[in-house]
């Protein structure tokens, strides 16, 4: 998939900021970040978006029982 239709899925799933769509746009940023069609600059982006989403998860009470993704494996993960 094109990273920047991994972007705008990341953007849409942003809208409705809950648990679950704030995991799944980690999830699509992370894919996004490793394609060699974004400048370094833009797959930094990706990372520091991701790393801001986990922040907020983790700040988030823990009320609900769902877990945070970890998303290390995932930016070590080859550039395709």
């Amino acid at each position: 998939m094109h990273p920047t239709s991994l972007l705008v899925a990341a953007l849409v799933m942003l809208r409705r900021p809950c648990a679950r769509n704030q995991a799944a746009a980690s999830l699509l940023l992370a894919r996004a970040a490793q394609h060699t069609a974004l400048s370094l600059a833009e797959r930094e982006a990706c990372l520091c978006l991701i790393d801001e989403l986990e922040c907020e998860a983790l700040s988030a009470p823990m009320a609900q029982g769902t877990k945070t993704p970890r998303l290390t494996a995932a930016r070590n993960a080859p550039i395709y």
